[in-house]
């Protein structure tokens, strides 16, 4: 693999930083391959470390027909196959992380480790009605309706308040999304948890579940019994965090991946 940019011939856009083994970051909902920025400054030393957009988000092609949970899959199988990226850690921060799981199930013995980061799993009635609430006001008013409150769950008031140019320039890539590839792929993230219940004692490589001690969407509750459904898998709340720690709380998260990543 050389560094730099890539388009591959299915329309996924990403880039690669760094030599050494791969790691690949899988981005959440609504975001782009620009949120790890602070994850590639930390390990390209190291690594090859590698981020795409996902379909209908960032430089990657649109959704232009239906797609499921697992079409999202077969967008990172193809990319695996085309850069012949083997024995991959897999990094997925929230609806990357639920991608990650779908992925792992399929192929984890191929993975040397995968690391779920904020991500939701087996959603109570509460919770579920909840985010169903988000997407019907998404498809009755627009994905730019939801976007204000998001930023205000996935961030801490101080950060908010003291970052405020980072969180206009955030909220201005989300309006830069499709609005239909919006749609469909929140659909997604809705309802896809369902799919994975009662399935992730499939996955069979070291697994590192980490969230945030106040994540109010992909809870330490979450957290927990996602790790008690895999195998060995170990979890990590990390105290007073929120939804978006890769940002808000890089240092934190760059060290517990680290650990984990050292661990034989």
């Amino acid at each position: 693999m050389q560094p730099g940019a890539f388009k591959l011939p299915d329309g996924t856009a990403g880039e690669i930083a760094g030599r050494g083994p791969p790691l690949i970051l899988l981005h959440g909902i609504g975001l782009d391959r620009s949120m790890w920025q602070a994850q590639v400054y930390h390990f390209a030393h190291t690594y090859s470390v590698v981020r795409y957009d996902l379909l209908g988000h960032g430089e990657s092609a649109s959704i232009e027909e239906r797609v499921d949970l697992d079409g999202f899959a077969r967008q990172l199988e193809q990319l695996c196959s085309a850069l012949k990226l083997d024995h991959a850690t897999l990094v997925g921060f929230s609806f990357g992380g639920m991608i990650a799981q779908a992925f792992a199930l399929k192929h984890s013995r191929q993975l040397a480790k995968l690391v779920l980061i904020s991500t939701v799993h087996d959603r109570s009635a509460m919770e579920r009605a909840s985010v169903e609430n988000r997407l019907e006001k998404a498809r009755g008013e627009g994905p730019s309706a939801i976007y204000p409150a998001a930023l205000e769950r996935w961030f801490s008031p101080a950060f908010l308040a003291g970052q405020p140019e980072f969180v206009q320039q955030l909220h201005h890539r989300m309006m830069d999304n499709d609005v239909g590839s919006f749609l469909r792929a929140y659909e997604i993230f809705v309802l896809g948890d369902r799919e994975l219940v009662g399935r992730l004692g499939l996955i069979a490589c070291p697994t590192l579940v980490m969230t945030g001690e106040r994540d109010m969407g992909s809870t330490p509750v979450m957290a927990r019994k996602m790790a008690k459904e895999i195998p060995g898998a170990r979890v990590s709340i990390i105290a007073d965090g929120r939804h978006m720690m890769p940002i808000e709380m890089a240092d934190e998260v760059n060290r517990e991946l680290s650990r984990f990543l050292a661990e034989r």
